[in-house]
């Protein structure tokens, strides 16, 4: 008896708490304290709509009262620093549109690349004299040794400095590492080494022994590859050419490693009727 009175005296004493009391008051008052609550949130709803209205017709009202009485020679300025910057912009668009005009020749030939159309133009004055489709730089990279090569065609102004019947294509080294990583092979850099020391691989092909890819000795026959730049190139700077292909199918897309390749007529028809000397705008 005496541990159901403690047992009843304990609960008793929790529903006097503070807390008890909101619980019983809610328990006790349900649908008044969920009324009393809605009004609250939705006076407070209100309170913050009318304080935003308030604030906004205040800045509307502030707004007009500067730019319509007090502020007319601010909205003048203005006005004027605008029509300035339009005559700064057009200023810009002349001097560039004349530097353009210098920069073209006038009384010489010139080729023109367009990146995006793949095709090049051979221009004199108005005058079209020549044009073909083209492939140009495919974009890929390639990273080797922490570093990052990129495979594009450049953009800007070059010209033709040389040029070259049945041309022989000299693999860079990078060459050797994009293919062995193709076929999942080796690479062994014998680059540095005799041009006689593959004396037993095939010229102008890819030397590869036991599961490796021998990058061949400057020089050598291994390093000498026919064919692949098709029957003429004309070089331009930092390596960069318009040459043939072996793969014509590729012509009028993005698929070289930043050279020009043209069809073997086009380059033949280059090679025969533009001079060293050239300009080039790529873009």
């Amino acid at each position: 008896m005496a541990g159901q009175r403690e047992r009843y005296n304990q609960a008793d004493r929790r529903n006097y708490t503070p807390p008890g009391r909101l619980r019983r008051i809610f328990f006790d008052y349900r649908g008044r304290t969920w009324l009393l609550i809605g009004a609250m949130v939705l006076s407070a709803g209100l309170f913050v709509a009318t304080a935003a209205w308030a604030v906004s017709v205040r800045f509307e009202r502030d707004v007009a009262k500067i730019a319509y009485e007090h502020d007319v020679r601010s909205l003048r300025f203005l006005a004027e620093r605008e029509a300035e910057k339009v005559r700064e912009l057009s200023d810009t668009v002349e001097t560039l549109e004349s530097r353009t005009e210098s920069m073209v020749p006038t009384n010489q030939a010139y080729l023109v690349v367009s990146l995006a159309e793949r095709r090049v133009w051979y221009l004199k004055g108005n005058d079209t004299i020549f044009t073909a489709p083209v492939a140009v730089g495919s974009g890929a990279t390639l990273t080797i040794n922490g570093k990052t090569k990129r495979f594009q065609t450049p953009r800007g102004a070059m010209k033709i400095t040389h040029k070259e019947r049945e041309p022989v294509w000299v693999p860079p080294n990078w060459h050797y590492i994009e293919y062995a990583r193709k076929h999942g092979l080796r690479v062994v850099d014998r680059s540095n080494a005799s041009p006689s020391a593959l004396a037993g691989f095939p010229a102008g092909r890819e030397p590869v022994a036991n599961g490796a890819v021998i990058i061949p000795p400057w020089g050598s026959p291994q390093r000498k590859h026919k064919g692949v730049l098709g029957a003429a190139k004309l070089e331009m700077y930092d390596g960069y050419y318009f040459h043939g292909t072996n793969n014509e199918a590729s012509i009028g897309t993005a698929a070289s490693h930043g050279c020009i390749r043209m069809r073997k007529a086009d380059i033949l028809w280059m090679y025969e009727n533009v001079p060293v000397g050239t300009k080039v705008y790529l873009y």
